[in-house]
């Protein structure tokens, strides 16, 4: 019994640790602007009760962002820091501290340039994102994925992802696999719908060349947003309606024992609407899958049981 009260002391105290360190990095940045201050939330997942049946509007009346969402609400693997991007490549931040959730923080790093899509990876060291942040060796303006890695004063200065990634154009969401391994969306001429989902294996020193996941996921339709499971059992992402241009569904495809993947399918109606579906996230416990549905008259984060997976 000592035993593990001692190693829950731990665990509470590297918790608040970790909270306390995304405070100090955001030190100095401006307040999130809500309509009203922000509320008293405690509890998991900001304090918000799960869905009973379907997907529900996350935080609804709570995170509001004036121009709208450009990203999924994105937990750490711990459970205690929220981030989520808005229109125009502003992230936000909340850190549960003491059971209580901070005012949301704007992420620092590259205001000038945006800070967009937030991953948290590598057992939280590193928070990856995307920003338009120049190149001194190259002359063309366009999203990269850049990282920072947690040190003892918060988070170090922004590093680039390997050149081998970054010479893919991309856009909107990535994800990695509890291997590291990388998914992403490439816009390199090669991509049959302009959009297709690749894969940069974790190697020693960084990531191998990235290669297309292959013809199953990837059409003449546009793929994008990946996500893939911890140990890559799956794969989610939006794909183009063919019937109807620029709206987008969500898609899954299974991993088979031999590693190719399965053909994918539309998530069905659960996710699904008339709107646009986008940056599948799946919680670090395997509970809930969040994404953004967003159209001319719609822009929300919802949520809904991560089991409908295994319905499919």
């Amino acid at each position: 019994m000592r035993h593990h009260a001692r190693r829950e002391r731990l665990r509470v105290r590297r918790a608040r640790l970790a909270a306390w360190s995304l405070a100090v990095a955001l030190a100095g940045a401006r307040l999130h602007t809500l309509a009203g201050d922000f509320p008293e939330l405690r509890g998991p997942y900001l304090g918000q009760q799960p869905p009973a049946a379907g997907a529900a509007v996350f935080a609804a009346g709570i995170l509001k962002p004036a121009e709208g969402f450009h990203s999924s609400v994105v937990f750490n693997a711990a459970g205690d820091t929220a981030c989520w991007t808005e229109m125009g490549g502003t992230t936000y931040c909340s850190s549960r501290v003491d059971e209580r959730w901070t005012n949301p923080e704007m992420l620092p790093f590259d205001p000038e340039y945006g800070v967009g899509e937030p991953m948290f990876a590598h057992q939280d060291r590193r928070l990856y994102f995307l920003s338009r942040r120049p190149l001194p060796n190259d002359p063309v303006v366009r999203e990269r994925i850049w990282f920072v890695e947690r040190i003892r004063s918060g988070w170090s200065t922004p590093r680039e992802i390997d050149d081998v990634v970054a010479a893919h154009p991309t856009h909107w969401q990535f994800s990695f696999t509890a291997r590291g391994d990388l998914y992403f969306t490439s816009e390199v001429p090669e991509a049959r719908g302009g959009q297709d989902i690749y894969v940069a294996r974790r190697i020693e020193n960084g990531f191998a060349p990235p290669v297309s996941v292959g013809g199953v996921v990837n059409s003449d339709l546009r793929e994008f947003c990946p996500f893939v499971a911890p140990d890559e059992s799956y794969l989610m992402f939006a794909r183009t309606v063919p019937e109807e241009r620029g709206r987008s569904d969500l898609y899954i495809s299974f991993r088979n024992a031999d590693g190719s993947w399965m053909d994918a399918v539309n998530m069905g109606d659960t996710v699904n609407s008339l709107h646009n579906e986008v940056s599948p996230v799946v919680t670090y416990d395997g509970r809930y899958l969040f994404f953004l549905r967003v159209s001319g008259e719609v822009n929300d984060v919802y949520w809904t049981d991560a089991s409908i997976i295994d319905g499919l």
